[in-house]
Protein backbone atom coordinates (compact mmCIF):
# COMPACT_ATOMS: atom_id res chain seq x y z
CA UNK A 1 0.00 0.00 0.00
CA UNK A 2 2.82 2.37 0.85
CA UNK A 3 4.41 1.74 -2.54
CA UNK A 4 1.10 2.41 -4.31
CA UNK A 5 0.56 5.61 -2.27
CA UNK A 6 4.05 6.82 -3.12
CA UNK A 7 3.51 6.10 -6.81
CA UNK A 8 0.20 7.95 -6.79
CA UNK A 9 1.79 10.94 -5.04
CA UNK A 10 4.63 10.99 -7.53
CA UNK A 11 2.19 10.81 -10.44
CA UNK A 12 0.12 13.68 -9.02
CA UNK A 13 3.20 15.83 -8.52
CA UNK A 14 4.34 15.11 -12.07
CA UNK A 15 0.96 16.03 -13.52
CA UNK A 16 0.86 19.24 -11.48
CA UNK A 17 4.32 20.14 -12.69
CA UNK A 18 3.33 19.52 -16.30
CA UNK A 19 0.21 21.63 -15.91
CA UNK A 20 2.25 24.40 -14.27
CA UNK A 21 4.82 24.33 -17.07
CA UNK A 22 2.02 24.42 -19.64
CA UNK A 23 0.37 27.42 -17.93
CA UNK A 24 3.66 29.29 -17.65
CA UNK A 25 4.43 28.53 -21.27
CA UNK A 26 0.95 29.67 -22.32
CA UNK A 27 1.27 32.86 -20.29
CA UNK A 28 4.73 33.63 -21.74
CA UNK A 29 3.57 33.67 -25.34
CA UNK A 30 3.66 37.21 -26.71
CA UNK A 31 0.56 38.07 -28.77
CA UNK A 32 0.90 40.49 -31.68
CA UNK A 33 -1.28 43.64 -31.72
CA UNK A 34 -3.00 44.67 -34.97
CA UNK A 35 -2.78 48.42 -34.24
CA UNK A 36 -0.05 50.17 -32.26
CA UNK A 37 -0.03 53.79 -31.04
CA UNK A 38 3.23 55.25 -29.76
CA UNK A 39 4.21 58.64 -28.37
CA UNK A 40 8.00 58.40 -28.67
CA UNK A 41 10.33 58.22 -31.67
CA UNK A 42 10.87 54.44 -31.39
CA UNK A 43 8.66 51.35 -31.40
CA UNK A 44 9.43 48.68 -28.79
CA UNK A 45 8.44 45.04 -28.53
CA UNK A 46 6.18 46.03 -25.68
CA UNK A 47 4.37 48.34 -28.09
CA UNK A 48 3.96 45.57 -30.68
CA UNK A 49 3.13 42.58 -28.44
CA UNK A 50 0.98 41.84 -25.44
CA UNK A 51 3.04 40.12 -22.69
CA UNK A 52 6.47 40.79 -24.19
CA UNK A 53 7.93 40.31 -20.69
CA UNK A 54 11.59 41.20 -20.25
CA UNK A 55 11.76 42.25 -23.90
CA UNK A 56 9.10 44.96 -23.54
CA UNK A 57 11.59 47.87 -23.60
CA UNK A 58 13.61 46.56 -26.54
CA UNK A 59 13.52 49.01 -29.46
CA UNK A 60 13.01 47.42 -32.87
CA UNK A 61 11.70 50.10 -35.28
CA UNK A 62 11.70 53.83 -35.77
CA UNK A 63 8.24 55.37 -35.32
CA UNK A 64 6.51 57.32 -38.14
CA UNK A 65 6.67 61.12 -38.17
CA UNK A 66 4.56 63.06 -35.68
CA UNK A 67 0.87 62.65 -36.40
CA UNK A 68 1.55 60.10 -39.16
CA UNK A 69 0.98 56.34 -39.44
CA UNK A 70 2.46 53.42 -41.34
CA UNK A 71 2.29 49.62 -41.69
CA UNK A 72 4.81 46.83 -41.27
CA UNK A 73 4.24 43.23 -42.35
CA UNK A 74 4.04 40.50 -39.73
CA UNK A 75 7.10 38.63 -41.02
CA UNK A 76 9.30 41.70 -40.53
CA UNK A 77 7.92 42.12 -36.99
CA UNK A 78 8.51 38.49 -35.97
CA UNK A 79 12.03 38.49 -37.46
CA UNK A 80 12.89 41.64 -35.49
CA UNK A 81 11.42 40.08 -32.35
CA UNK A 82 13.43 36.90 -32.86
CA UNK A 83 16.67 38.85 -33.29
CA UNK A 84 15.91 40.55 -29.99
CA UNK A 85 15.38 37.16 -28.27
CA UNK A 86 11.56 37.02 -28.38
CA UNK A 87 10.75 34.00 -30.53
CA UNK A 88 7.72 32.51 -28.79
CA UNK A 89 5.03 34.71 -30.33
CA UNK A 90 1.46 34.38 -31.56
CA UNK A 91 0.68 36.47 -34.62
CA UNK A 92 -3.06 35.74 -34.23
CA UNK A 93 -3.60 35.65 -38.01
CA UNK A 94 -2.45 39.26 -38.43
CA UNK A 95 -0.87 40.03 -41.83
CA UNK A 96 0.43 43.50 -41.04
CA UNK A 97 0.59 45.91 -38.11
CA UNK A 98 -0.48 49.55 -38.30
CA UNK A 99 1.78 51.87 -36.29
CA UNK A 100 0.48 55.31 -35.37
CA UNK A 101 2.56 58.17 -33.94
CA UNK A 102 0.81 60.42 -31.42
CA UNK A 103 1.24 64.18 -31.73
CA UNK A 104 -0.07 67.29 -30.08
CA UNK A 105 -1.32 69.58 -32.81
CA UNK A 106 -0.36 73.21 -32.25
CA UNK A 107 -3.21 75.36 -33.59
CA UNK A 108 -3.53 79.05 -34.36
CA UNK A 109 -5.40 79.38 -31.04
CA UNK A 110 -2.40 77.93 -29.16
CA UNK A 111 -0.03 80.33 -30.90
CA UNK A 112 -2.34 83.29 -30.34
CA UNK A 113 -2.63 82.50 -26.62
CA UNK A 114 1.12 82.36 -26.00
CA UNK A 115 1.63 85.59 -27.96
CA UNK A 116 -1.27 87.37 -26.24
CA UNK A 117 0.20 86.56 -22.82
CA UNK A 118 3.66 87.86 -23.74
CA UNK A 119 2.32 91.01 -25.44
CA UNK A 120 0.00 91.72 -22.49
CA UNK A 121 3.00 91.47 -20.16
CA UNK A 122 5.02 93.91 -22.26
CA UNK A 123 2.17 96.41 -22.70
CA UNK A 124 1.06 96.08 -19.06
CA UNK A 125 -2.45 94.90 -19.95
CA UNK A 126 -4.22 93.08 -17.10
CA UNK A 127 -6.22 90.56 -19.16
CA UNK A 128 -4.30 88.98 -22.04
CA UNK A 129 -7.54 87.77 -23.63
CA UNK A 130 -8.40 91.44 -24.34
CA UNK A 131 -5.74 91.50 -27.08
CA UNK A 132 -7.02 90.88 -30.61
CA UNK A 133 -4.49 89.11 -32.85
CA UNK A 134 -4.21 89.22 -36.66
CA UNK A 135 -1.59 87.23 -38.56
CA UNK A 136 -0.25 88.22 -41.98
CA UNK A 137 -0.42 84.62 -43.23
CA UNK A 138 -2.69 81.67 -42.54
CA UNK A 139 -1.54 79.36 -39.74
CA UNK A 140 -1.93 75.61 -40.23
CA UNK A 141 -1.83 73.12 -37.38
CA UNK A 142 1.74 72.05 -36.58
CA UNK A 143 2.52 68.66 -34.95
CA UNK A 144 4.52 68.69 -31.71
CA UNK A 145 5.88 65.94 -29.47
CA UNK A 146 2.97 64.57 -27.42
CA UNK A 147 5.31 64.09 -24.43
CA UNK A 148 6.74 67.63 -24.48
CA UNK A 149 6.16 69.81 -21.41
CA UNK A 150 6.58 72.93 -23.57
CA UNK A 151 5.46 72.06 -27.10
CA UNK A 152 5.64 75.68 -28.34
CA UNK A 153 7.79 78.54 -27.09
CA UNK A 154 8.83 82.04 -28.14
CA UNK A 155 12.45 82.36 -29.26
CA UNK A 156 12.24 86.09 -30.00
CA UNK A 157 9.53 88.74 -30.31
CA UNK A 158 9.88 92.17 -31.88
CA UNK A 159 6.95 94.39 -30.86
CA UNK A 160 6.40 97.96 -32.04
CA UNK A 161 5.07 100.69 -29.78
CA UNK A 162 1.28 101.15 -29.93
CA UNK A 163 0.27 103.48 -32.77
CA UNK A 164 -2.02 106.26 -31.55
CA UNK A 165 -3.18 106.94 -35.09
CA UNK A 166 -4.44 103.34 -35.32
CA UNK A 167 -6.20 103.04 -31.95
CA UNK A 168 -3.17 101.55 -30.18
CA UNK A 169 -2.30 98.94 -32.83
CA UNK A 170 1.11 97.23 -32.44
CA UNK A 171 2.97 95.29 -35.12
CA UNK A 172 5.00 92.19 -34.24
CA UNK A 173 7.40 89.65 -35.68
CA UNK A 174 7.86 86.45 -33.68
CA UNK A 175 10.10 83.42 -33.99
CA UNK A 176 8.51 80.28 -32.50
CA UNK A 177 10.05 76.94 -31.64
CA UNK A 178 7.96 73.75 -31.93
CA UNK A 179 9.26 70.78 -29.91
CA UNK A 180 9.15 67.76 -32.21
CA UNK A 181 11.13 65.41 -30.01
CA UNK A 182 14.28 64.85 -32.03
CA UNK A 183 14.36 68.43 -33.31
CA UNK A 184 13.07 71.97 -32.75
CA UNK A 185 11.12 73.27 -35.73
CA UNK A 186 11.25 77.06 -36.15
CA UNK A 187 8.35 79.20 -37.43
CA UNK A 188 8.47 82.94 -38.11
CA UNK A 189 5.18 84.86 -38.06
CA UNK A 190 4.15 88.48 -38.50
CA UNK A 191 0.97 90.29 -37.58
CA UNK A 192 -0.72 92.94 -35.47
CA UNK A 193 -1.97 93.11 -31.88
CA UNK A 194 -4.76 95.43 -30.73
CA UNK A 195 -5.95 95.78 -27.11
CA UNK A 196 -9.76 95.60 -26.98
CA UNK A 197 -12.46 96.41 -24.43
CA UNK A 198 -16.10 95.48 -24.11
CA UNK A 199 -18.61 98.31 -24.37
CA UNK A 200 -22.38 98.40 -24.09
CA UNK A 201 -24.42 99.21 -27.19
CA UNK A 202 -28.12 99.36 -28.03
CA UNK A 203 -29.85 96.61 -29.98
CA UNK A 204 -32.53 98.96 -31.33
CA UNK A 205 -33.14 102.70 -31.83
CA UNK A 206 -34.00 104.55 -28.60
CA UNK A 207 -35.94 107.82 -28.60
CA UNK A 208 -35.15 110.70 -26.28
CA UNK A 209 -36.77 110.14 -22.91
CA UNK A 210 -37.34 106.42 -23.53
CA UNK A 211 -36.46 104.11 -20.64
CA UNK A 212 -33.77 101.51 -21.40
CA UNK A 213 -34.60 97.86 -20.66
CA UNK A 214 -32.29 94.85 -20.29
CA UNK A 215 -33.22 93.50 -23.72
CA UNK A 216 -32.19 96.79 -25.35
CA UNK A 217 -28.49 96.20 -24.54
CA UNK A 218 -25.66 93.98 -25.70
CA UNK A 219 -21.85 94.09 -25.44
CA UNK A 220 -19.45 94.79 -28.29
CA UNK A 221 -15.63 94.72 -28.48
CA UNK A 222 -13.92 97.92 -29.62
CA UNK A 223 -10.31 99.16 -29.46
CA UNK A 224 -9.35 99.88 -25.85
CA UNK A 225 -8.14 103.41 -26.59
CA UNK A 226 -11.49 104.25 -28.19
CA UNK A 227 -13.40 102.82 -25.22
CA UNK A 228 -11.34 104.90 -22.78
CA UNK A 229 -12.21 108.09 -24.65
CA UNK A 230 -15.93 107.27 -24.56
CA UNK A 231 -16.11 106.42 -20.84
CA UNK A 232 -18.57 103.57 -21.53
CA UNK A 233 -21.14 102.55 -18.92
CA UNK A 234 -21.90 99.05 -17.65
CA UNK A 235 -25.39 97.64 -18.33
CA UNK A 236 -26.24 97.79 -14.61
CA UNK A 237 -25.80 101.58 -14.79
CA UNK A 238 -28.10 101.91 -17.81
CA UNK A 239 -31.08 99.63 -17.18
CA UNK A 240 -34.06 101.63 -15.93
CA UNK A 241 -32.56 104.97 -16.99
CA UNK A 242 -33.88 107.11 -19.82
CA UNK A 243 -32.07 108.43 -22.85
CA UNK A 244 -31.04 112.10 -22.85
CA UNK A 245 -31.11 112.04 -26.66
CA UNK A 246 -32.12 109.78 -29.52
CA UNK A 247 -29.57 106.98 -30.00
CA UNK A 248 -28.86 104.44 -32.76
CA UNK A 249 -28.24 100.69 -32.32
CA UNK A 250 -24.62 99.54 -32.30
CA UNK A 251 -23.29 102.82 -30.92
CA UNK A 252 -21.50 102.59 -27.53
CA UNK A 253 -23.34 104.28 -24.65
CA UNK A 254 -21.66 106.39 -21.98
CA UNK A 255 -23.00 107.37 -18.58
CA UNK A 256 -23.59 110.89 -19.91
CA UNK A 257 -26.08 109.55 -22.47
CA UNK A 258 -28.66 108.61 -19.83
CA UNK A 259 -30.34 110.09 -16.80
CA UNK A 260 -32.67 108.85 -14.07
CA UNK A 261 -36.18 108.39 -15.45
CA UNK A 262 -38.45 111.43 -15.25
CA UNK A 263 -41.22 110.68 -12.76
CA UNK A 264 -42.82 114.12 -12.94
CA UNK A 265 -43.05 116.05 -16.20
CA UNK A 266 -43.56 119.83 -16.46
CA UNK A 267 -47.25 120.78 -16.10
CA UNK A 268 -48.13 117.28 -14.81
CA UNK A 269 -50.93 117.07 -12.28
CA UNK A 270 -49.36 115.82 -9.06
CA UNK A 271 -50.14 114.91 -5.47
CA UNK A 272 -48.36 117.02 -2.84
CA UNK A 273 -47.76 115.05 0.34
CA UNK A 274 -46.73 116.06 3.84
CA UNK A 275 -45.82 113.58 6.56
CA UNK A 276 -44.62 114.42 10.04
CA UNK A 277 -45.11 112.04 12.91
CA UNK A 278 -48.70 110.82 12.74
CA UNK A 279 -49.75 113.75 10.58
CA UNK A 280 -50.34 112.99 6.90
CA UNK A 281 -51.74 115.65 4.57
CA UNK A 282 -52.06 115.62 0.78
CA UNK A 283 -53.20 118.12 -1.80
CA UNK A 284 -53.49 118.42 -5.56
CA UNK A 285 -50.97 120.45 -7.45
CA UNK A 286 -49.17 121.01 -10.71
CA UNK A 287 -45.47 120.62 -11.51
CA UNK A 288 -43.73 123.72 -12.79
CA UNK A 289 -40.70 121.69 -13.93
CA UNK A 290 -39.74 118.10 -14.61
CA UNK A 291 -37.88 115.92 -12.11
CA UNK A 292 -36.52 112.44 -11.45
CA UNK A 293 -36.70 110.61 -8.15
CA UNK A 294 -34.94 112.65 -5.44
CA UNK A 295 -34.99 115.91 -7.43
CA UNK A 296 -36.35 119.04 -5.74
CA UNK A 297 -38.71 120.89 -8.08
CA UNK A 298 -41.10 123.84 -7.93
CA UNK A 299 -44.78 122.95 -7.71
CA UNK A 300 -47.95 125.03 -7.31
CA UNK A 301 -50.71 124.19 -4.88
CA UNK A 302 -53.93 124.08 -6.90
CA UNK A 303 -55.98 125.37 -3.92
CA UNK A 304 -53.79 128.16 -2.51
CA UNK A 305 -51.88 128.94 -5.72
CA UNK A 306 -48.75 129.08 -3.57
CA UNK A 307 -45.49 128.02 -5.29
CA UNK A 308 -43.44 125.73 -3.10
CA UNK A 309 -40.43 123.42 -3.42
CA UNK A 310 -40.98 119.67 -3.04
CA UNK A 311 -38.99 116.49 -3.58
CA UNK A 312 -40.05 113.94 -6.20
CA UNK A 313 -40.79 110.63 -4.43
CA UNK A 314 -42.64 108.71 -7.13
CA UNK A 315 -44.48 108.97 -10.40
CA UNK A 316 -46.80 111.98 -10.05
CA UNK A 317 -45.95 112.39 -6.35
CA UNK A 318 -43.91 114.97 -4.46
CA UNK A 319 -43.24 115.53 -0.78
CA UNK A 320 -42.90 118.78 1.16
CA UNK A 321 -39.65 119.14 3.09
CA UNK A 322 -40.12 120.26 6.71
CA UNK A 323 -37.91 122.96 8.18
CA UNK A 324 -37.63 123.97 11.82
CA UNK A 325 -38.99 127.45 11.01
CA UNK A 326 -41.91 126.14 9.02
CA UNK A 327 -45.28 127.24 10.31
CA UNK A 328 -47.57 124.25 10.49
CA UNK A 329 -50.56 126.40 9.63
CA UNK A 330 -48.93 127.42 6.36
CA UNK A 331 -48.14 123.78 5.63
CA UNK A 332 -51.75 122.89 6.24
CA UNK A 333 -52.81 125.67 3.89
CA UNK A 334 -50.39 124.51 1.19
CA UNK A 335 -51.40 120.90 1.47
CA UNK A 336 -55.14 121.34 1.74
Amino acid sequence: MKIIYCLLSLLAATLASLVSISVVRAESIAVLKPVVTVASEIVTLGDLFHDAGLHSETAVFRAPDLGESGTVDTHTVTMAAARAGLSDVDVAGIQEVEVRREARMITSQDISAILQQEIARRLNIANWEDISMRFSDAIWSIPADALSVEPVSIVSLNLSSPLTSQNGLSRFEVLLSIDQGNRQQKHRLRGTALPMSEVTVLTRPIARGEVIRRGDLETLRVPQSRAQRMEPAFPVNLIGFEARRAMRPGVPISANDVQPPTLVARNDRIVIELRTGRLSISADGRAMEAGAEGDTISVINSHSKRVIDAKVIGRGRVELQLRKTTNLAILREDAQ
